[in-house]
């Protein structure tokens, strides 16, 4: 009895020698991963880039929701800017023809593409888009393209936004692949989003990379 009150004695002495010792382990393990976990870019601290247009558009609201990081409302303003610098017929009937992407004012999509860059940390835009889609590794193969950029799910299928399916794209700057945003429908095909690719103002110094 007088051995096992010793032991636990010297347990007893024991235990309250280490927790002393092991909780500034575990603060100073909670401050690192404290001090480990900023984000590394911060838009808010971005220059904002030159704006400039052919026709007098107004990209400030773009610029708005890119600084804010709101991806989601940049991609539907995006959109919409285009359907607006296609012209008259692209705004009633709701949305561009592959067929007016070559007439869409460089000026203009240099001014979206400047935006997407600065404020996604070079990780988003259409010239990244069309970089990826050139690389060897896709040769121009839209189905190697979209799962590239996380345009298709597990099952290889397509990723959808639809009213009554939800969406389900990724708006996330830090998880999203390089290249996810901004969307292009290809509900009618790919010539549309070929044409956006493809458009003359990616060959811009300013984008070649």
């Amino acid at each position: 009895l007088h051995v096992r009150a010793s032991m636990l004695s010297i347990i007893s002495v024991s235990l309250c020698f280490i927790a002393p010792v092991l909780r500034p382990m575990r603060e100073q393990a909670a401050h690192v991963r404290i001090c480990a976990s900023p984000t590394l870019f911060d838009a808010t601290e971005v220059e904002d880039p030159q704006l400039e247009s052919a026709c007098s558009f107004d990209h400030m609201p773009l610029l708005v929701a890119l600084k804010s990081g709101d991806f989601l409302e940049a991609d539907h303003l995006t959109r919409q800017s285009l359907i607006k610098l296609a012209g008259d017929e692209a705004v009633r009937r709701g949305f561009v023809y592959f067929a007016e992407v070559p007439e869409l004012p460089q000026e203009d999509l240099a001014t979206i593409e400047r935006l997407w860059l600065a404020y996604s940390d070079g990780k988003f835009g259409y010239s990244v888009q069309s970089g990826i889609f050139g690389t060897k590794k896709v040769g121009r193969d839209f189905d190697r393209f979209f799962e590239r950029i996380g345009w298709k799910n597990e099952r290889g299928q397509l990723l959808r936004w639809l009213p009554d399916k939800g969406n389900e794209f990724n708006y996330d700057l830090d998880t999203a692949p390089k290249g996810h945003l901004p969307l292009t429908s290809t509900l009618r095909g790919t010539t549309l989003l070929q044409g956006l690719l493809d458009h003359a103002a990616w060959d811009r110094t300013e984008f070649s990379s």
